[in-house]
């Protein structure tokens, strides 16, 4: 093997040696040399572009929007009885629409709440933000399904019924006479899923 390994190596040096011209070397580096540049000058080149580009749109949307700005003022600087209507619906509408949510929840809670009294009052809380959460299902609930399908009129014992005695002192019930209720024997007849599910 070694003598091939020599043989080999002593052609491969006479090759090189044969078609080894330093000035085609040195050429052909500096081709390459200039290529390299050319392409460094024309990267340079789309890096200054782009940044012009960049630079004028985001000159163009400042003054855009410094336009519309001005436009704006000037035109809150004039008086519109439309945008005055606009302005006045628009804020009507929002405390409408959460003064009925708010509402629908309280009556989801309340409804949640007194169908549920047989419970005891940690769970009877859990239903009442249970029914505020979820007011439309439990509105509709109870007055499609249970009052008008099945025709079980609901019974209202309080807003939230969560004290099981009528409070007697004038000054707690006057702040949390909503709270309490007085227990009758009706409250064992809302166990309507535990009669349903044991025939």
């Amino acid at each position: 093997m070694g003598v091939f390994n020599q043989l080999y190596n002593k052609v491969s040096y006479k090759l090189n040696e044969l078609t080894y011209d330093e000035e085609a070397e040195k050429y052909a580096e500096q081709l390459q040399q200039e290529k390299q540049d050319l392409q460094q000058k024309e990267l340079e080149q789309k890096k200054l572009t782009n940044a012009k580009e960049l630079e004028e749109k985001n000159r163009a949307l400042q003054e855009a929007t410094r336009k519309k700005e001005e436009e704006r003022a000037a035109s809150r600087e004039t008086f519109s009885f439309s945008r005055m209507l606009g302005n006045a619906f628009g804020t009507t509408m929002t405390v409408i629409l959460c003064f009925l949510l708010f509402a629908g929840g309280i009556l989801g809670a309340s409804l949640s709440t007194n169908l549920n009294l047989y419970r005891s009052w940690p769970y009877r809380i859990l239903y009442a933000i249970y029914g505020f959460i979820f007011f439309p299902i439990v509105v509709l609930y109870v007055f499609l399904y249970r009052w008008y399908w099945k025709e079980r009129r609901p019974r209202f014992y309080a807003l939230i019924p969560l004290i099981p005695y009528r409070l007697n002192h004038p000054w707690t019930a006057q702040f949390f006479s909503w709270l309490s209720y007085k227990p009758d024997d009706q409250i064992a007849s809302l166990r309507e899923w535990e009669a349903e599910s044991s025939t």
